[in-house]
């Protein structure tokens, strides 16, 4: 944390370490996807949520979120956008932001129709090429130059959550009230995804995983 805001941010004394690696179940199970949703809620409800909401409480979070995909979309949709959030990636660089200068930054691109119908699919294409699904009226938000390792500074993520956002938009003003994602996303990414959908954006929206060689549908972030 100090070293990634360059000592601007400084931890307090409490901080919260949710380790549920212990699941005895695993993800092609169809029990999986209910009980990590449960889990996920319940853990945010009972240690989360206080945490923000008592008098005085916390005004700025620090996440570092190693999950499934749809996980960590669900723990940003239920952190939502009021609290201020450094959301962080790169784990196997000790969570650190790449520092040098000349780290090239990640370009966006997408195409949105005028109209679309009530319900539509975003595939997200960052971390890897996504696979098209071919069940329903698709559109893409897709990295330029897709990897996993793409998004290396923090000023990558507000970029991201920039150009994310106004794709969201253009799908409301398209028409899309219930959308379906289909993520090949980095960590941050994926957390930042779920604290932009908001209720009065969308009134539904799931998450699918690819589990070769088909797109499975995992939890309801809205």
């Amino acid at each position: 944390m100090l070293e990634n805001s360059g000592y601007t941010h400084f931890p307090v004394e409490r901080h919260i370490h949710i380790d549920k690696a212990d699941f005895d179940v695993f993800d092609n199970s169809p029990d999986f996807w209910p009980r990590a949703e449960k889990i996920v809620t319940e853990l945010y409800e009972r240690r989360i949520h206080p945490s923000i909401t008592e008098k005085n409480g916390t005004a700025h979070l620090t996440i570092a979120a190693f999950a499934p995909i749809p996980m960590l979309m669900k723990l940003g949709a239920l952190l939502g956008d009021k609290t201020e959030a450094s959301v962080f990636d790169l784990p196997s660089e000790r969570w650190l932001w790449d520092k040098n200068a000349a780290c090239p930054a990640p370009q966006f691109t997408y195409t949105v129709p005028e109209v679309l119908g009530r319900e539509a699919g975003a595939v997200i294409s960052i971390s890897n090429i996504a696979v098209q699904p071919s069940d329903l009226p698709v559109v893409e938000f897709r990295a330029v130059t897709p990897n996993r390792g793409i998004i290396r500074q923090e000023a990558h993520v507000q970029e991201f959550r920039r150009q994310f956002n106004a794709f969201v938009l253009s799908l409301t003003r398209a028409g899309v009230r219930v959308l379906h994602l289909f993520p090949a996303t980095p960590l941050c990414a994926s957390v930042e995804i779920g604290r932009m959908l908001l209720p009065k954006t969308f009134e539904e929206v799931f998450v699918w995983e690819w589990q070769a060689p088909a797109w499975r549908k995992t939890l309801q972030l809205l």
